[in-house]
């Protein structure tokens, strides 16, 4: 195991017995087992609920010891891991909410707000499931909710973080949130606002690009090499007192410069984001630290799709498309604190001991 990998990981915060959907009388396994089993089948490759119900069922005797799962024999010890249907109806009963406090506790400073398409949900009578989550930048869901379509995310802010405390709390927002309610109803609750400015806001975005940029200084470089690709970003950023937007202080111009390492193209495009952060609260490199703190919630979606396969899951009864979806999301919180290059290598490493290194990395004892 990596040396850093303990450190990194933790014992995940598991729900109360009494948040489980099941009837008392017919409860045979904890619900923290059933979680538990889930979390760590995921993290050893399943991507799906019948892949999970095949972990458990293949798992030793000393690993469903560890999960806290029913003793059949006390004499013997012998203990019997949940049934594929037991950890299907759990995990499409649940109310998800109950999930997101799975992660370990954090201070919420800064909050990204981020919808996400599960395809494989969709039926021929009904779209696939979309989620709207807000999440702090290490990739920890604090909520989560349900809307019909992307265009319903606006009005599901006030849902999403109607039970989270964001006084103090910054938002970071893609353009379909830039609405002038959005940012009121914000500052209202004592959160400040970081968001995107696109032509869905034609006014703004006119305002926008015809502030004195040229004048401006270059406040914040980065230049990276990855992906085949040299990445140049500066930002600018300038007081916007005329600005007609609810409670906006400031106006950050990104420019990012990319070439393609193989073919040599170059790609120019400039981002611009409003902000309610005043200009003696927030210097330009902390603003661009929080902008990379949203590109890399985006950049989390990739994962999901690709490397945890969840365009691909067919999971899509009850809330088993929600609960999934926080699955993966914790189990690319512990994969991405292992110290490997990617979370694919990552991934491939705890399968080669799939029923081991999983309970390692959530310190079971």
């Amino acid at each position: 195991m990596p040396s850093s990998a303990l450190a990194a990981s933790a014992t995940p915060i598991l729900p109360a017995e009494d948040s489980d959907p099941r009837d008392r009388r017919g409860r045979r396994h904890p619900l923290s087992c059933v979680i538990l089993t889930g979390l760590c089948a995921v993290l050893a490759g399943a991507r799906c609920l019948a892949a999970i119900g095949q972990w458990a069922a293949n798992a030793p005797q000393h690993t469903l010891a560890r999960l806290g799962a029913r003793i059949t024999d006390p004499a013997l010890g012998t203990r019997q891991a949940p049934s594929p249907a037991t950890i299907r109806r759990v995990l499409t009963a649940l109310d998800p909410q109950t999930l997101t406090r799975l992660h370990t506790a954090e201070e919420i400073a800064v909050l990204v707000m981020d919808g996400k398409s599960l395809r494989g949900s969709a039926t021929r009578t009904a779209a696939a499931a979309h989620l709207l989550q807000a999440m702090t930048p290490a990739g920890r869901t604090v909520a989560q909710v349900r809307v019909d379509d992307k265009a319903s995310e606006m009005a599901a802010v006030a849902d999403l973080l109607a039970d989270v405390d964001i006084t103090g709390c910054v938002i970071s927002a893609d353009a379909l949130h830039t609405q002038l309610g959005t940012a009121r109803w914000l500052v209202a609750r004592g959160a400040e606002y970081l968001l995107t400015v696109k032509a869905n806001q034609p006014t703004l975005l006119s305002q926008a690009k015809a502030l004195p940029w040229a004048q401006a200084p270059v406040l914040e470089a980065a230049r990276e090499h990855a992906h085949g690709r040299v990445e140049v970003r500066t930002a600018k950023v300038l007081t916007a007192p005329r600005i007609a937007f609810p409670h906006a202080r400031q106006v950050m111009r990104i420019h990012r410069w990319v070439r393609e390492s193989c073919t040599g193209r170059v790609r120019r495009s400039y981002a611009y984001l409003v902000t309610s952060l005043p200009a003696e609260s927030v210097t330009a490199a902390e603003l661009a630290s929080l902008v990379r703190g949203h590109w890399g919630i985006e950049a989390r979606h990739h994962i999901r799709d690709v490397s945890l396969g969840e365009d691909a899951s067919r999971v899509r009864t009850g809330n088993a498309p929600q609960n999934m979806a926080l699955l993966r999301d914790v189990a690319i919180g512990v994969l991405a604190g292992l110290g490997f290059a990617s979370i694919p290598a990552a991934y491939r490493w705890v399968s080669y001991e799939c029923f081991t290194r999983p309970l390692d990395l959530l310190r079971l004892p």
